[in-house]
């Protein structure tokens, strides 16, 4: 299976990620799209790149960050870290490392939600629509851990419409206003990258 991370962010927050990763000393080509930014990191590849429609993403050193949305005033979605390749260490050692060095930057962050560990489960109240079982951990980065603080709540970034409607259906009833067509975006497509330039 790939190795994902998922953390509670604002797109203020996305900013730190891709920060992170843009100081690491490897050969990288970078591309955003709509939903968030693929990397590839071209140093740890054998062979070249195919074109888009042919990306192995299981054997190919790509990494995907997905951006956290607004649906509302009230209604974030989480952001996500994935690495595609599968298995990763065996694969990519060095990509492995930086997903370890990923795994320990977050833990400098407010720690939210653990399956395992004996955290305050005051902030459940506020991960809506299932969130909690896409992650054993959930850490907030800092502008979302003060949107938390205020009383914003979190879905899935690929949370459909049917848990949205409920989503929202249960914090209309908690009193909170919602347009009748709160925005509803496009679930991400992450079929295949994207033609690099190379």
């Amino acid at each position: 299976m790939s190795v994902s991370y998922h953390f509670l962010a604002s797109e203020r927050d996305h900013q730190l990620v891709t920060t992170w990763f843009a100081a690491l000393e490897y050969e990288t080509t970078m591309k955003e799209l709509q939903d968030g930014t693929w990397l590839y990191f071209r140093a740890m590849a054998t062979e070249p790149l195919p074109d888009s429609e042919h990306i192995n993403q299981e054997t190919t050193p790509l990494v995907w960050i997905s951006n956290p949305k607004k649906r509302s005033d009230k209604l974030w979605t989480d952001a996500e870290v994935c690495f595609t390749a599968t298995p990763l260490k065996s694969q990519f050692p060095e990509l492995n490392k930086i997903s370890m060095q990923f795994a320990k930057w977050l833990k400098q962050f407010d720690l939210v939600f653990s399956r395992k560990e004996n955290v305050t489960r005051e902030w459940n109240y506020y991960l809506e629509g299932g969130i909690r079982n896409f992650s054993k951990k959930w850490y907030a980065l800092p502008d979302a851990m003060a949107a938390l603080q205020k009383g914003r709540y979190f879905v899935h970034h690929r949370a459909n419409d049917a848990v949205l409607d409920t989503v929202v259906k249960a914090l209309r009833l908690r009193g909170y206003d919602f347009d009748t067509n709160y925005p509803v975006l496009p679930q991400p497509a992450r079929s295949g990258p994207w033609p690099l330039e190379r």
